[in-house]
């Protein structure tokens, strides 16, 4: 005669390969950081930059900062994919504060 196995491992049993994928794609977007994007853009190194608050920031913008290495202040941009970015030295008005 079988064992029946407690309700609770069966409902922790079914979930783990959802959760795997879940985790996979995860820690896959969390390799685009504002960080890793701006220092590609401006050839910089990751640790030299900084994001700075903005305007940007204070809205919740996920595709748009304001960034600092080696002295300048930059406005960046990405694509919603994260897969292009620009940018450019702050000027003055453009939410930077540069």
């Amino acid at each position: 005669m079988a064992v029946p196995r407690p309700a609770c491992v069966a409902f922790l049993v079914r979930p783990l390969p959802a959760l795997a994928a879940l985790a996979a794609v995860l820690s896959l977007g969390a390799c685009a950081t504002p960080e890793k994007m701006t220092a590609e853009a401006v050839q910089c190194g990751t640790r030299e930059v900084s994001i700075i608050p903005s305007r940007f920031s204070r809205m919740g913008s996920r595709t748009a900062w304001c960034a600092s290495c080696r002295g300048t202040v930059y406005r960046c941009a990405t694509n919603a994919q994260r897969t292009r970015t620009e940018c450019v030295p702050s000027r003055e008005g453009d939410g930077c504060g540069g």
